[in-house]
């Protein structure tokens, strides 16, 4: 849900910025109250105890214990900062740190940005986060008209999973799954691909200056025809 949530403050934010009108975003914020009322109607039972599960005094893995986890995790990253404890070693390591007893083996940080720092430092989180400020950048550059555009168009739907993909990370471990993960590279790579579709109007346009270019005689031939006297 938050991560739904943060996808349609993207869209509702960039169709303000593109000057869209104030009734577009308001549409926006309509249509995220619909989305969240379908969800707590269609699954609110099983939504409130997921929800329930983030306070203390559960059984399954509830909000104290992945603060605890997340506490361990920092104190993995202490020990080696720079260059982490290699990518996989999470579930091995960890035991070494934990400080609270649990039935359940720990096999990810439930959160990827700091399973991203105890596994490969500070050094392979910079590349991560230079590689997602360097997606985006090329992104955001491809979805000026995006409404007019097919590959604008893709590309801010790209752009909306990824960012829904990131936030929830910050929870989970979204991006230890293959499969998450391998969509995560897809939309990577069609977001910063070239644009893949021309639009027909500028098709037209440069097919029309083509044609304009082949019927003008080139200047040299102007040049040689000789001159007549009346």
């Amino acid at each position: 849900m938050l991560a739904i949530a943060a996808e349609l403050v993207i869209l509702a934010a960039l169709l303000v910025k593109q000057k869209r009108g104030l009734r577009t975003a308001v549409g926006i914020g309509v249509f995220m109250v619909i989305v969240i009322g379908l969800l707590v109607w269609i699954g609110g039972a099983e939504l409130g105890k997921r929800l329930a599960t983030a306070g203390p005094g559960h059984s399954e893995l509830s909000g104290d214990i992945r603060a605890y986890i997340n506490r361990d995790g920092f104190r993995m990253f202490l020990k080696r900062p720079v260059l982490g404890w290699g990518l996989g070693a999470f579930p091995i390591v960890y035991p070494q740190f934990r400080t609270f007893y649990t039935n359940f083996f720990v096999n990810e940080a439930h959160n990827d940005y700091l399973q991203l720092l105890v596994e490969m430092g500070l050094l392979g989180f910079a590349t991560m986060v230079w590689f997602v400020v360097t997606l985006y950048i090329r992104a955001i550059k491809k979805i000026g008209n995006w409404a007019g555009e097919i590959s604008g168009a893709v590309t801010l739907a790209c752009l909306l999973g990824l960012s829904g993909i990131l936030v929830h990370s910050a929870v989970d471990f979204n991006l230890q799954i293959p499969a998450n993960a391998a969509l995560f590279y897809v939309l990577c790579t069609v977001a910063a691909s070239e644009p893949f579709a021309t639009p027909v109007r500028k098709r037209r346009a440069v097919r029309s200056k083509a044609s304009e270019e082949e019927a003008l005689p080139p200047p040299e031939s102007l040049q040689q025809q000789p001159a007549t006297n009346f």
